[in-house]
């Protein structure tokens, strides 16, 4: 048995919609919080090595974006459709203590960027996934692998009832296009 080079089209490997959504709110946040030198942006892995948490700490502000997962929903289905979540730490630096949650008039403090991220990401709409909305909002759950003098946000981004486009995948796999076929089983060549 051969199989086709066309297993894994592009719209499945990079992830389909679970892509889309994460690239949208790493757009949006950067609209307030501008990968321009002031902030950096480093992908949250589900479980990030010593080096990997000193590379996402050692310099800040930081906007780290991870993938929590995709969960089904109550009613299941063909199509697998639910709940797709995303994590979103914020980690920021300053002096002097009091300015860790109101900033210091140049660099904004936890409350700031809480408020920046959620004005920007709850009721953000992406073309096909839906509107996100911002769950919650912490500084407890990063607060101990933290140095003094720094602050740090978790808010938690979920997209409603997102399922995979299947109508765009579908048609590029070709084990699949089989679903979609007419099959003829008559002399006259006439479907049945």
């Amino acid at each position: 048995m051969t199989l086709s080079d066309n297993q894994y089209p592009a719209t499945l490997v990079d992830g389909d919609v679970m892509a889309v959504c994460y690239r949208a709110i790493e757009t949006a946040l950067q609209t307030v919080m501008p990968a321009d030198g002031k902030f950096r942006y480093v992908p949250l892995t589900p479980r990030p090595s010593d080096t990997q948490w000193r590379a996402f700490t050692g310099k800040m502000p930081v906007v780290g974006i991870g993938w929590q997962g995709w969960h089904a929903g109550k009613l299941p289905g063909a199509t697998f459709r639910g709940p797709l979540v995303f994590s979103v730490a914020i980690l920021t630096a300053h002096r002097q203590p009091e300015h860790l949650y109101v900033g210091d008039g140049k660099l904004a403090g936890a409350f700031g960027v809480t408020a920046a991220a959620i004005g920007v990401l709850n009721g953000l709409t992406v073309s096909g996934a839906g509107t996100a909305y911002v769950m919650s909002a912490s500084s407890a759950e990063l607060a101990q692998f933290l140095e003094e003098g720094q602050s740090s946000v978790l808010l938690t981004v979920q997209f409603e009832n997102v399922a995979l486009e299947l109508e765009r995948i579908t048609p590029q796999l070709d084990d699949f296009k089989t679903l979609s076929s007419e099959i003829v089983d008559s002399p006259s060549g006439e479907p049945t």
